[in-house]
């Protein structure tokens, strides 16, 4: 667990009324970070449903989309497990011009990075011909073939305990690597992971305007109850109905 910003109060914005350079500014990690800072980044149906027809994005909507990527764009890495990777839009993460201009002038490199959980080793092909290596966590109990083949491919590997890779080890990888504003994209696995080991930071969750009900999972599962006491930080609000809220650890 790590320490949190001084309280402040929230505030409420109009995202429309926001430039994209004003949404970066609002979304911004603290500064002189000594230890990682991970927010998770979720978006729900109104009765807290995480996907529609199995996926999260059939529930987004143009605000959160917007934000999604200018949340993105503020982080050193975005963090997911080996499953969520295992999806396209994560074969390169882009920065377009006007994102590298903001996050070289506050201290960021140009590019964003990418941080694959995998116990095993084991990563999406396509994710190894990317502009920007992969980091990937791997357990020492990876076999030397998986290892050798992610290094042969150009990726970092960090070489974890034996068994499940922990989640205060997780954090310290990240902190190894220098990565110290990190955005958490999932999937709900790698989330309730993180949130039974009291590592997340922050929360900033969208909240879809529609009910979608059915059996979608909700963003976090654990085996019994955890608690992590959070106040409310900045809203947005779209004209499409979206309501985005930051939560942080008190």
């Amino acid at each position: 667990m790590t320490a949190v910003a001084a309280k402040r109060a929230s505030a409420l914005h109009d995202a429309a009324a926001l430039t994209d350079d004003a949404l970066r500014d609002l979304l911004a990690y603290p500064r002189k970070l000594t230890v990682p800072r991970l927010r998770a980044n979720f978006i729900a149906s109104i009765d807290g449903a995480v996907t529609l027809d199995g996926a999260g994005r059939n529930l987004g909507t143009p605000t959160d989309r917007r934000v999604f990527q200018r949340l993105r764009e503020v982080a050193d890495a975005v963090l997911v497990g080996a499953t969520t990777a295992a999806s396209k839009p994560y074969a390169d993460l882009r920065v377009d011009a006007d994102a590298q201009t903001w996050r070289v002038a506050h201290g960021l490199a140009a590019a964003l990075r990418l941080v694959v959980v995998s116990s095993r080793g084991v990563i999406p092909e396509h994710l190894l011909s990317a502009s920007v290596p992969p980091t990937v966590l791997v357990s020492a109990n990876a076999t030397r073939t998986a290892r050798r083949a992610l290094r042969a491919a150009g990726a970092v590997v960090c070489e974890m305990g034996e068994g499940p890779i922990a989640s205060a080890a997780i954090r310290q990888a990240l902190r190894d690597q220098g990565l110290m504003r990190v955005l958490v994209e999932g999937g709900p696995t790698l989330f309730s992971h993180l949130i039974a080991g009291d590592e997340i930071d922050e929360l900033c969750l969208t909240t879809s305007p529609m009910m979608v009900a059915g059996p979608a999972r909700r963003i976090a599962a654990t085996p019994e109850h955890v608690e992590i006491r959070m106040q409310r930080g900045d809203m947005l609000l779209g004209d499409d109905g979206t309501v985005i809220v930051r939560w942080v650890r008190r």
